[in-house]
């Protein structure tokens, strides 16, 4: 095996691995990726067994062959080398791969290559699917990955829920709910295909977050395959899949206010400063604030008795009667940094009921679900 490649193509490859390969593991070899060389160039895998990644890239190809090499050890070399080209060789009947540049040499031991676990499903076909434009999967996967539940014990919210959704026109949506039981985040973009039937599936938190990485690189629509495992993601010759989880999501609909009893619209940069200035003198552990509706404005206190105080009015349009309520700043704040509308609505029943805050312009598909706190 032996082959020539730039080194920033080198790095593009490793670099895009780093946040699947396992750190620590039973299995040594999920640590490392795997090359396979060709004429055709180079395809490089990496997996931890639950998310795995498929990328081709340029090389020279002088001799044929694979091998798996440390993916976090390849990747400080080829960050570090000396030129802008590396060379590769791997003798016959070695593990021992000899890594070239200028008059950097190393030698890095790798593992057979027979022995790395397989990658795509044998039931998934990337060549059929639903398709969705890049920056409309960037923006479901940026409005609901904050609110993934971290708690291992909460099965069931340690993922987003994807279903298709058939919205007025005509229109179908991809749409993404997530949920810590705290808060809750909602999201569609349109889709190309037909939702194979009528599924809704679970996808990890890592996952989503390897793959909104992907997203950001090219241009181009991204194919999505479900398999009865698995979902692959996939746009020219990168493929992208991960495990879905097991566990019952929600019902999501229950949580979703049906109504309101007070609405406010407020401009969401005025909101966003106001809620950062205000939480300056909340707790550090849980961000409480106060809601005020009162005379038809909006005020936002916090107070803190070894602190301080902070208290904002902002100019809002207010409809229904008073109230006071309370809620934690951040969720707010991480709602808010993920809508891009000029103006948001926030609509309140009561003082424990959940809040609704979704985009002024009356999207449908877009919304956010925040808790009240108790307050003293």
């Amino acid at each position: 095996m032996e082959f020539r490649i730039a080194k920033d193509e080198l790095i593009r490859a490793l670099s895009r691995v780093q946040g699947i390969v396992e750190k620590r593991s039973t299995n040594p070899i999920i640590a490392n990726v795997l090359f396979e060389v060709s004429s055709d160039g180079m395809k490089v895998s990496a997996t931890d067994t639950e998310v795995s990644l498929i990328g081709h890239y340029a090389v020279e190809c002088i001799q044929p062959g694979s091998l798996t090499l440390g993916a976090r050890q390849l990747y400080e070399i080829a960050r570090l080398v000396p030129t802008d080209s590396v060379s590769f060789r791997l003798p016959a009947g070695s593990f021992l791969m000899e890594v070239n540049s200028g008059k950097a040499q190393f030698k890095v031991l790798g593992l057979p290559a027979d022995d790395f676990p397989p990658i795509l499903p044998a039931d998934v076909d990337v060549g059929d699917g639903l398709e969705i434009e890049a920056a409309d999967l960037k923006a479901i996967i940026d409005k609901t990955l904050f609110s993934i539940s971290s708690d291992d014990t909460r099965t069931g919210l340690n993922g987003a829920h994807a279903e298709s959704i058939e919205l007025p026109g005509g229109r179908t949506h991809l749409r993404f709910v997530s949920t810590d039981g705290h808060r809750l985040s909602l999201a569609g973009r349109p889709l190309t295909g037909t939702w194979t039937a009528q599924r809704s599936v679970l996808l990890p938190k890592k996952g989503l977050a390897e793959l909104r990485k992907l997203v950001d690189v090219g241009d181009g629509p991204w194919r999505i395959v479900l398999g009865e495992t698995q979902a692959v993601f996939n746009r020219g010759t990168t493929a992208f899949s991960m495990r879905l989880l097991e566990g019952d999501f929600p019902d999501y609909k229950q949580v979703v206010p049906a109504g309101w009893q007070r609405r406010i619209l407020v401009g969401r940069g005025h909101l966003v400063q106001a809620l950062r200035r205000v939480s300056i003198l909340a707790s550090e552990k849980s961000h409480p604030v106060r809601f005020h509706i009162t005379g038809g404005t909006l005020v936002i206190t916090a107070k803190q008795p070894e602190a301080g105080e902070a208290r904002e009015e902002l100019e809002a349009t207010v409809e229904g009667s008073d109230l006071e309520i309370g809620f934690n700043a951040r969720y707010f704040l991480d709602a808010l940094g993920e809508m891009t509308t000029d103006d948001v609505a926030i609509e309140i029943g009561d003082s424990l009921s959940p809040c609704l805050v979704r985009p002024g312009d009356g999207d449908a598909d877009e919304l956010f679900v925040v808790m009240p706190m108790r307050l003293e």
